[in-house]
């Protein structure tokens, strides 16, 4: 039976405001439409925290980088695979760096990582991720293709311009034995760790890319009530067994 709609014709104009990383979960083979559903009605969950350890080594990643700049004149030399970028763009916080779509009514949002500018004037996008990368193991990979085409849509609309390339850095921590007996890691106020950077390239398609999501997004925005869950959905689960435990 088709869900009833909650808004009016009036209210159809206005979309809900989603986040880039919201948007790449559209992509996942595995999604479910219950728990998008949720996640657009009901904020802070319990089960959306994300650890801070790795928010904190993001953050460090970016100012290591522009430090880097700042001294150096130009980029660090494992960027060069990216065209080595001669100057880096201070990226927006979330609450700036946003555009609203035409066809739906969503207004999107995000913060990227790294923004550099290149010598032809164009615009190179990063995601900094503290892992190894696995090409056998693809994992997040669609959510993050998904997440960066988001940050170039909007770098795009806000003057920062062509964007024309798009890449995760992974930084993979150096762990390994040889790496720990490394002299100079311990000091009086503890120990450092080193990342090695690998650069995977991302596929720049924003105009095929989103709209299909997007899309998809409204249509679950506008239903009144939230749709079957995904078959087998941990997360469906876990809010019945909560809901239940409170009677």
């Amino acid at each position: 039976m088709a869900q009833e709609k909650l808004w009016t014709d009036d209210e159809m104009q206005e979309g809900p405001t989603i986040s880039a990383t919201e948007l790449g979960t559209y992509s996942r083979n595995r999604f479910c439409s219950r728990c998008a559903w949720i996640r657009m009605h009901i904020k802070k969950l319990p089960y959306q925290s994300f650890p801070g350890i790795f928010s904190s080594i993001d953050r460090y990643n970016k100012l290591v980088v522009q430090n880097y700049f700042d001294r150096e004149g130009c980029g660090p030399s494992w960027l060069a695979e990216l065209g080595m970028p001669e100057a880096y763009v201070d990226p927006p916080h979330w609450s700036k760096f946003k555009v609203l779509d035409g066809e739906t009514g969503i207004t999107l949002r995000g913060e990227a990582d790294g923004i550099f500018r290149l010598s032809d004037g164009s615009y190179v996008i990063v995601d900094y991720k503290t892992s190894r990368y696995n090409p056998e193991r693809p994992g997040m990979y669609s959510n993050y293709e998904v997440q960066l085409n988001s940050y170039a849509l909007i770098a795009e609309s806000q003057g920062l311009g062509p964007v024309s390339k798009l890449a995760l850095v992974y930084m993979e921590p150096a762990t390994d034995i040889h790496a720990a007996s490394e002299p100079g890691l311990v000091d009086d106020r503890g120990f450092m760790m080193g990342f090695q950077a690998n650069i995977v390239p991302v596929e720049l398609r924003p105009v095929t890319l989103l709209p299909p999501l997007l899309r998809k997004a409204r249509s679950i925005w506008d239903l009144k009530a939230p749709p079957v869950s995904l078959r087998g959905c941990k997360d469906c689960e876990a809010t019945s067994a909560l809901l239940e435990q409170l009677g």
